[in-house]
């Protein structure tokens, strides 16, 4: 009984050893079939779905698959487009990853570029959507990537370095969210971006829905010849890749023309549409500090009649200060004048690489009051003029001032220009070069009373200098006047 009860207990081992076998041996077999089906990492494979994704013809350098965990590794990637003298990609090490579950569901768990550099012309480089097997990337990462916009000339070229680039869930049919680090090449700053986009719009790629939030650091506006400074700015965006609503603000504590070298601390809140395939941007309305002036501006940057880029903003300061308006674009350390200041303003600035100041076109209205001046030369003159016999220590007069101008070329030209205090009216018409300091301004000054008796104010200016001409004509009171000289020396005289 008891050998019988040995062998009973061995048959039924055998029988669950057979049974076990041919179940291992079912799921190879089940297996060996999914995965044949499912596998997705041969090297044709590969090569396939990355040509197809990007429109290119690909080649290794060196390619493994690899198990465990599934996937494969592709060295020294290279993407070539028929008729191109250069690669459109390159990578150093690509790596593919898909864990079993990811398999099943035609997911890619993780794909990481090592050393990618991509190499875009000027007329863009679409990729070709219309796949025929859709996969879904969980994660792409191409961390100390480098992009490069090639432009018709070299300089204008732009080169993207990303330390950080991550995108999830791409190829789905949800929304792809992203985020990034990189450095911006122009102006040169540090920018930190995240968000989402999608999901994509194949008919109409601009449509495709976008959102997220930026950080621009450190940015060295000195590559717009003409000013400079250090720029940050932060900000959140909405809409779509063909309007994009951005709302975000800027600051500037050394915003200066780099010409005079002379700055002010500006900051700005803005609300801008933008269309990110052109790059065209319209200024809804901008809220900017500038010095003590509060000046709200709106206008558009983007390509005008001509073709040529160019930004045209219209600006209105209700409550400012002429000091600091004069003060970037003059080399004295002063302003001629300080006195409140109120205007509107249509400017203009075309690209191109003049000095900012050449290209720079300006028309404004504008009025000052309280105005006095400051030079120490030009006011111990003025006081001089205006000082009464026995008098040490003048009083200034305050003046105000209205006028036209625009600035072209460096050189602004008054067509009308008002200068009046209590007892006299000034109306010139000229031009001031802020490239030289020249003055050429020709008018009529007019007094309540005789010129010979004036001994304050704007007429005291000229009193001295036309001594000889009120003597003929005592109870003159519109004489024709002159301003020439520069700003440092001043001349004041009849206008023959």
């Amino acid at each position: 009984m008891h050998s019988g009860a040995r062998l009973h207990h061995h048959g039924r081992a055998t029988k669950l050893l057979l049974t076990t076998a041919v179940i291992l041996i079912s799921l190879t077999i089940v297996g060996a079939i999914l995965l044949h089906h499912y596998w997705p990492f041969s090297e044709a494979s590969v090569r396939d779905n990355l040509s197809e994704a990007v429109s290119a013809n690909v080649r290794f350098g060196s390619f493994h698959q690899k198990f465990f965990p599934p996937g494969c590794v592709a060295e020294n990637v290279v993407f070539e487009r028929p008729g191109s003298s250069e690669p459109l990609i390159t990578v150093h090490k690509l790596t593919i990853q898909a864990y079993p579950g990811a398999l099943l569901h035609k997911h890619v768990s993780v794909i990481r570029a090592d050393g990618m550099h991509v190499i875009l012309p000027a007329s863009g480089s679409p990729t070709n959507s219309s796949s025929t097997e859709r996969r879904i990337i969980d994660r792409l990462v191409a961390d100390d990537a480098v992009l490069e916009i090639r432009r018709k000339t070299p300089p204008q070229s732009l080169r993207f370095v990303f330390h950080k680039f991550t995108m999830n869930y791409l190829g789905g049919t949800g929304p792809v969210s992203f985020s990034a680090v990189f450095d911006n090449p122009m102006p040169a700053g540090l920018i930190r971006t995240s968000g989402q986009f999608g999901p994509w719009n194949n008919s109409a790629a601009g449509q495709t829905p976008v959102s997220g939030k930026y950080s621009l650091e450190n940015a060295d506006m000195s590559v717009f010849k003409g000013i400079g400074g250090i720029l940050s700015s932060t900000g959140i965006f909405r809409g779509t890749f063909r309007q994009l609503d951005v709302e975000g603000s800027t600051q500037s504590d050394e915003f200066e023309v780099s010409k005079t070298h002379h700055s002010l601390p500006l900051k700005t809140q803005f609300d801008a549409t933008v269309n990110a395939f052109v790059g065209d941007v319209v200024l809804n309305q901008v809220k900017a500090r500038f010095g003590r002036n509060d000046i709200v501006a709106q206008g558009t940057i983007g390509r005008g009649e001509n073709g040529k880029r160019a930004a045209i903003l219209d600006l209105r300061c209700d409550r400012g200060r002429i000091e600091d308006l004069f003060y970037p674009f003059i080399h004295s350390p002063k302003s001629p004048l300080a006195g409140d200041a109120s205007f509107t303003m249509k400017v203009t600035i075309p690209s191109g690489h003049e000095p900012f100041l050449q290209k720079l076109d300006l028309r404004s209205n504008f009025e000052i009051h309280n105005a006095v001046f400051t030079h120490e030369k030009t006011q111990e003159r003025l006081n001089k003029i205006a000082q009464n016999p026995g008098q040490k220590n003048p009083t200034e007069t305050p003046s105000d001032f209205q006028g036209t101008v625009q600035l072209a070329g460096g050189v602004a030209h008054f067509s009308y220009l008002s200068v009046h205090d209590q007892g006299a009216v000034a109306t010139f018409h000229g031009s001031y070069s802020l490239n030289d300091e020249r003055v050429a301004m020709h008018g009529n000054l007019k007094t309540a009373a005789s010129l010979a008796k004036t001994t304050s104010g704007i007429s005291a200016v000229f009193a001295r200098v036309l001594e000889p001409f009120f003597k003929k004509k005592p109870h003159e009171t519109v004489v024709p006047v002159k301003i020439g000289g520069t700003f440092s020396h001043p001349s004041f005289g009849l206008d023959l």
